[in-house]
């Protein structure tokens, strides 16, 4: 399938990064430029992680955001648009979360995660999550889990998957590190 030239990615992306910190609205138009997008740009949008919109948008400079703010808001985005695009976006996923280390693994565990707690792609992503974690650096599995963690307080089905991975030791050493951290132990 083709992707429309006609297409502002940096535009459509930047729509949803400037709902950050209003994570509902931020979700909300994530979903819109999924749909506006479609499948056929996971490709497009991959190409972008480390590309963000310059300048940024007024609010999300350096003073605002501090050092890199801005570019992890925006990746922030696109696995947001990612996780709406849903299975299409899984091979661009599994990608950057098992292939080569990048800060943005976690971000791909993350959604993952999500899509398997919906039903996408389940048992495929818990298999591949016990083979690949053993490998992972420290900080990508504390990437991972950190962000599962605050969604499975309001997720039952994410809190069973994440339950479901503390057998792997890595997994179950970073949920003890953020949890002890959490509670001010």
């Amino acid at each position: 399938m083709n992707v429309p030239m006609t297409i502002d990615f940096d535009k459509a992306i930047a729509s949803v990064a400037v709902h950050a910190r209003d994570a509902e609205q931020f979700r909300a138009q994530a979903r819109i430029v999924a749909a506006e997008l479609g499948p056929s740009c996971v490709d497009a949008l991959k190409s972008r992680f480390h590309a963000p919109l310059k300048p940024e948008p007024p609010g999300f400079g350096f003073e605002e955001c501090g050092l890199g703010g801005w570019l992890t808001i925006w990746q922030f985005s696109i696995f947001e648009i990612y996780y709406h695009i849903g299975e299409a976006a899984l091979p661009a996923l599994r990608q950057v979360a098992f292939g080569e280390y990048d800060w943005i693994q976690g971000n791909a565990v993350e959604i993952l995660v999500r899509l398997a707690a919906i039903g996408i792609d389940r048992d495929r992503t818990i298999a591949d999550l016990r083979r690949e974690l053993p490998r992972f650096r420290y900080e990508g599995v504390l990437y991972s889990v950190g962000p599962l963690l605050s969604h499975a307080e309001s997720d039952p089905a994410i809190a069973e998957i994440i339950r479901e991975l503390e057998d792997v030791e890595a997994w179950k050493e970073a949920v003890d590190e953020l949890t002890q951290s959490s509670s001010g132990q």
